[in-house]
């Protein structure tokens, strides 16, 4: 069976008249005619009959335009929803935050607030860069940033939250050595701030103790708050910890992570949708980071 001897068919079977489905189809009546008996001849079965100057479908005819219409309504519908699609498409960003998902929701929000029109689809997908633009950190230390092209990196330092009421919460600084025997609430293992932090202990001499892990970082700020354990925390991207934490720098070792925005050209056509948002992505963590 082909496509346009179905539609042809569903064209009669409507219509239940073969010049006015010919008119319709744009096609010579002759062509309607030899498709239908194609058709008949595929099936095995009779699909329409004559009846004086019409024709009216048979049982089998009635029973194929009962299960075309449907579908073939579908069809037509094709053409309309991809143009839907490409008009989501042309003011859809998509972006890949495997870092800082906080402080990108964040400059998402503000940037709706005034580009109301603009879509956002976001993900968190290592492996994969069909994307707009990323925002991700480096897992592997590096003594200074490198510059590459469609890509800015900001230094973020990374502190040790306590309870309020902690012993160290008076400390103005802390060796990290010092708290080998403490429990450490952190994200999950599969994170990469997670393994960011784990090499800072390794560095300090130390495998940190695990009393709790989440994917969550408010839920890593409630833990500590709440007496359970102490953690780590970047000083701006996961926001104010509240009263109840306390943040304390670390002297040693160095503890800092690179967050990377980089740009993912796709398609030129995007550039007026994509980079307005890739400069004030920027522009708002260079304000984060000041404050």
């Amino acid at each position: 069976m082909e496509l346009t001897q179905l539609r042809y068919f569903a064209a009669v079977a409507e219509l239940q008249h073969v010049t006015r489905a010919a008119e319709r189809m744009h096609v010579a009546q002759p062509a309607i005619t030899k498709s239908i008996h194609r058709l008949e001849d595929e099936l095995g079965v009779p699909l329409i009959a004559s009846r004086g100057r019409n024709i009216v479908l048979t049982d089998y005819g009635c029973a194929l335009y009962g299960m075309l219409r449907e579908p073939l309504t579908a069809l037509d519908q094709i053409p309309d929803q991809m143009q839907q699609l490409a008009r989501r498409s042309a003011c859809t960003l998509h972006i890949n935050v495997l870092a800082a998902s906080r402080a990108v929701t964040d400059a998402v929000i503000a940037y709706k607030h005034d580009h109301s029109e603009i879509l956002f689809s976001i993900m968190q997908n290592e492996l994969t860069q069909i994307c707009d633009l990323s925002v991700d950190t480096l897992t592997e230390k590096r003594s200074a940033p490198e510059t590459a092209e469609n890509t800015v990196s900001f230094q973020e330092q990374i502190l040790l939250a306590v309870p309020s009421h902690s012993l160290y919460s008076g400390l103005h600084s802390i060796d990290l050595k010092e708290l080998k025997e403490e429990g450490f609430i952190c994200l999950a293992g599969n994170r990469k701030f997670r393994k960011i932090c784990d090499q800072f202990c390794q560095m300090a001499g130390f495998h940190p103790k695990i009393i709790f892990e989440s994917d969550s970082p408010a839920t890593v700020r409630n833990l500590i708050g709440a007496g359970s354990g102490i953690g780590f925390w970047p000083e701006h991207t996961w926001g104010a910890v509240g009263e109840d934490v306390k943040l304390i720098p670390i002297a040693n070792p160095q503890c800092c992570r690179e967050l990377q925005i980089s740009l993912h050209p796709q398609d030129s056509a995007r550039t007026a949708l994509v980079h307005p948002f890739y400069h004030y992505l920027i522009h708002y963590f260079e304000s984060l980071f000041e404050a």
